[in-house]
């Protein structure tokens, strides 16, 4: 293809012509921009996408856009040199059909179609040479609650998805087509609006600079608006915002009525409660794929050793890693305790991504087909930036094995997958959680296990209106009546039905799961209006006894408009795809079908599609352009190599179904044409050495109905695993055996060096840690008790009181570990540790020094975050040349730590802050 001249391109992409030549072509995509608005708990979002044809030849533009898993796509405008092109929803073949033909007419045409339910593809075709247009996509989403703050997640990139050999489906193969590059392919603006019926008391992101909001109050509602500081940014991570407000868990019930006169009506309620916690076997299941590499697998790290130091006395757990094949710490799960505990973090410290592609179904099966252990409840904790394509293979998996197995996933990473971390949570009666770079990780994991401790509570319906009948146990039965006057059974039940699931039924037809401090939202279809002063009604059976809160009806409780009706109906249509398609397919796609065309919403069933009246008058060939999605931030896509299994590891099986497989870059920056095989060094896997007295296992599943392995594509991690193994743990004490992390705050220190059994040893470690010479400590314990194991009683209490003292603004991170430590103390000393916690209070408060609380953000407002300092790297302590740590002028200073802002130049892509602070000065909030 010949260059021209004078040509204003901007951003250019390498494509693929004739016979394997390479070209530049202007990217087609010119400008996104992103308008929120938050009201209470949910989202409207508007996604707007500028398409310019810079090229001599008409083209069709082609870009996969990510939504929120749960999110209902509602409306998809287009709009063409000004103007307004008709768009309808209609069933997919007749609106890919439209579509198609008015590109062989040469006419401008867009599409909308859902490939999965957390990635879209946008359809431009025929855009003539010069031409413009503009398309706005609407989608609404329920918003969840974390950590007492309301949570907006916005996904701004599809990262590359390992796509399995069993997997054949469509969507595979469509997701196999996304391409993408390390360059952003647009710059993205946006505006967030927050109206909330309480106060704000505060909006921030770990992820994204804000600007300070402007705040204003309409009415009832308290608003706020804001945009990104700089206006723009890079699309490679999801736009995370934690909304704080003074009553965030306020129970709300709505009523919406439609213009068709429909009535839908909400309850929305985070539940507080607390119950005894059972004896549980944990196991983890860590995702090693090459994906994981770099930023990801340290939080994943990170969140393994929290788990493990917060597991409680009296427990069993195993550690699983997975990538193409997986290996299990032990053969069975052990008894939590010291030597097991050392046997985990040991093995645990040493271990990257290096396992290749993401092969999570094989593993998931494994644990499933173990037997339980007699009277404890298993409960699966799954580590994963779950970037894979046969996630609905996987949630259905986990649904089957729900009655003996809860599973809580922890999505890791700046983009990871939606869809399986949410599904699998959901199907497994658990929590789902994520984390990325900036987030703290502690709570997240301890709320997690919190969750998991706790008996699961899935016996849970809900009465809409005083005179209507329990719903939530999945099919509503309904009790018939004799209603003639006679002797015999009159006013009685004669018989039971089972109504089948429909577009009457509440949904979620079965309530999920509920958990302390878990958003519950519930929808129904409502025959008739509702009443002010009545009242729905939630109920629980537990095994401590029922609970029950009951929510009036007030006039505040009525609005009018469609977005209830749409959010409904996205929800039934969810439940249907996870629990009712495989056993009745046809019955599915016709109620899909029908809510989709009914409400507005892009489905698997139905599409946007628009065409224009006018026909084109250029003579020349279409061709295709693809907007390429930007490589996640700190992903691990971009290192090549290979390694053994981890330390301590042992191989359980090779996931992968043909013994040679080759893999597909979609990338161009990687410069690999299409059908690449894996670099040199990155060989497909084959079975591992059998050792430790594990049997090497073959033949692993595939997934139920899944087609037979005829190719692979679009899967660029097999061979892009970026650590050997072999890299030392963090040096550990040898008396204590406490694993000093160099990066972690004092609290999560101290946590690391608990005992299995609750206690803290009297060791120098710990001693330092609180900042006292272990001297002190202990003669302040023998002024008390002269008995030499009494020292160990006294460093726990110590220990307890400093946390519970001292650090309560880290109380999510410590709640475990002191539960545990008082539970060794109560059981230890038969009771009598209660004199000596005033002791120890007044000992810390005589002998450690002062540690004063700090929001640990730089003057701007950003996030600091604990960082190890690069060997060689010259840095100074911004403390307004205070330092009381010494670190005034440029130097290494290897002997303090440093706290860094996450928006810092020198690490984070469009950065722009270079503030650091000392641990001296943070501790002392200088």
């Amino acid at each position: 293809m010949p260059f021209h001249k004078n040509e204003e391109c901007g951003m250019v992409s390498l494509c693929e012509g004739l016979d394997g030549l390479s070209f530049y072509s202007p990217v087609p995509l010119v400008s996104v921009q992103v308008d929120v608005k938050v009201v209470n708990f949910t989202a409207q979002v508007e996604v707007t996408q500028e398409f310019v044809n810079r090229e001599r030849n008409p083209i069709e533009c082609v870009y996969f856009f990510p939504v929120e898993e749960e999110a209902a796509v509602v409306d998809f405008t287009a709009e063409l040199e000004g103007r307004k092109i008709q768009t309808q929803i209609k069933e997919k073949e007749a609106a890919r059909e439209e579509y198609n033909q008015a590109v062989k007419n040469r006419q401008t045409a867009f599409l909308l179609e859902e490939t999965k339910p957390d990635i879209f593809e946008i359809k431009v075709g025929h855009l003539s040479p010069g031409a413009g247009c503009k398309i706005k996509m609407t989608y609404l989403s329920e918003l969840p609650v974390e950590e007492g703050k309301t949570k907006l997640t916005i996904p701004t990139t599809v990262a590359p998805r390992y796509i399995p050999m069993s997997d054949g489906s469509p969507e595979a193969i469509k997701i196999a087509s996304i391409e993408h590059d390390f360059n952003s392919p647009v710059q993205m603006e946006m505006n967030l609006e927050v109206w909330m019926q309480t106060e704000i008391k505060s909006i921030k992101s770990p992820s994204h600079s804000l600007t300070e909001p402007s705040r204003k109050k309409i009415k009832e509602y308290f608003e706020a608006n804001l945009k990104f500081a700089g206006q723009t940014t890079n699309m490679d991570r999801d736009m995370i915002i934690y909304i704080d407000t003074e009553e965030p868990n306020q129970p709300k019930v709505v009523i919406e009525k439609n213009d068709e006169g429909s009535l839908v009506g909400m309850l929305s309620f985070v539940p507080a409660f607390k119950l005894k916690d059972h004896q549980v076997e944990a196991v983890f299941l860590v995702d090693c794929s090459g994906s994981m590499s770099g930023q990801s697998m340290k939080l994943a790290k990170e969140a393994l050793q929290v788990f493990l130091h917060s597991l409680p006395v009296n427990s069993f757990f195993n550690i699983i890693l997975f990538g193409s094949s997986f290996q299990s710490l032990f053969p069975e799960s052990r008894k939590y305790d010291d030597d097991s505990l050392k046997d985990a973090k040991d093995s645990s410290a040493g271990i990257s991504a290096n396992l290749g592609g993401t092969e999570i179904y094989q593993p998931l099966q494994h644990i499933f087909q173990k037997p339980l252990m007699a009277g404890l409840a298993r409960q699966v904790f799954v580590l994963t930036d779950g970037q894979v394509s046969n996630s609905s293979a996987c949630i259905e998996l986990v649904r089957k094995n729900s009655s003996n197995n809860r599973v809580f996933t922890l999505g890791i990473g700046s983009s990871a997958d939606r869809h399986l971390v949410k599904g699998m949570a959901r199907a497994g009666m658990g929590t789902a959680a994520f984390t990325t770079q900036g987030e703290p990780i502690t709570a997240k994991v301890i709320n997690q296990l919190k969750n998991a401790l706790q008996p699961c509570i899935s016996d849970v319906s809900v009465k809409w209106g005083n005179t209507n009948p329990l719903e939530g146990g999945g099919e509503v039965a309904v009790e018939i009546v004799e209603t003639v006057k006679t002797l015999f059974g009159y006013g009685k039940p004669k018989s039971k039905t089972e109504t089948k699931f429909s577009i009457h039924s509440q949904v979620p037809s079965k309530i999920p799961a509920i958990y302390d401090g878990s958003r519950l939202i519930a929808y129904k279809l409502l025959d008739k209006t509702m009443d002010v002063n009545d009242e729905i009604t939630v109920k629980a059976k537990t095994t401590e006894g029922d609970l029950e809160v009951s929510l009036p009806i007030c006039k505040d409780s009525f609005i009018q408009g469609n977005c209830l009706h749409q959010l409904f109906a996205r929800k039934m249509i969810q439940e249907v795809e996870e629990k009712h398609e495989q056993e009745n397919v046809d019955e599915s796609k016709k109620l899909i079908t029908a809510l989709g065309l009914k409400y507005n919403l892009a489905s698997k069933y139905t599409s946007f599609v628009g065409v224009d009246e006018k026909h084109g008058n250029s003579s020349t060939f279409m061709v295709t352009r693809h907007v390429k999605n930007q490589m996640p931030q700190n992903s691990g896509f971009n290192a090549i190599g290979s390694a053994p299994r981890s330390r301590g590891f042992q191989a359980q099986t090779d996931c992968s179904s043909s013994p040679t497989r080759s893999f597909q870059s979609r990338s161009r920056s990687a410069l690999s044409p299409p059908g690449a095989m894996a670099p040199p060094g990155a060989s497909a896997p084959t079975e591992m050495s059998k050792g430790g007295g594990f049997g090497g296992k073959t033949g692993a599943m595939a997934p139920p109905g899944a087609a037979a392995p005829t190719r692979s594509f679009g899967a660029m991690e097999e061979s892009l695993s970026s650590f050997t193994l072999g890299a030392a743990p963090p040096q550990a004490s040898p008396m204590s055996g406490c694993i000093i992390a160099s990066t972690s705050s004092d609290v999560l220190r101290l946590t690391m060096c608990q005992a299995a059994n609750g206690s803290f040893p009297a060791q120098a470690d710990i001693a330092n840690i609180l900042g006292v010479q272990l001297e002190k400590v202990k003669d302040a314990g023998k002024a008390i008790n002269s008995d030499e194991n009494f020292s160990t009683t006294w460093m726990t209490v110590v220990v307890v009181a400093f946390l519970t003292e001292k650090c309560k603004e880290e109380k999510d991170v410590w709640e475990l570990v002191v539960e545990k430590a008082e539970r060794w103390l109560n059981s230890s000393s038969g009771g009598s540790v209660a004199g000596h916690v005033e002791k120890a209070k007044q000992f810390i408060s005589q002998s450690l020094p002062i540690r004063k609380v700090t929001s640990k953000t730089c003057p701007q407002g950003h996030k600091l975050s604990l960082v190890t300092a690069t060997d060689g790297a010259a840095w100074h302590c911004d403390s307004n040349n205070r330092c009381v740590g010494g670190c005034n002028s440029d130097g290494e200073h290897p002997h303090h730590s440093v706290w860094r802002c996450s928006q810092d130049w020198r690490a984070t892509a469009g950065g722009s802050c270079d503030f650091d602070i000392c641990g001296e000065c943070v501790k002392q909030n200088v």
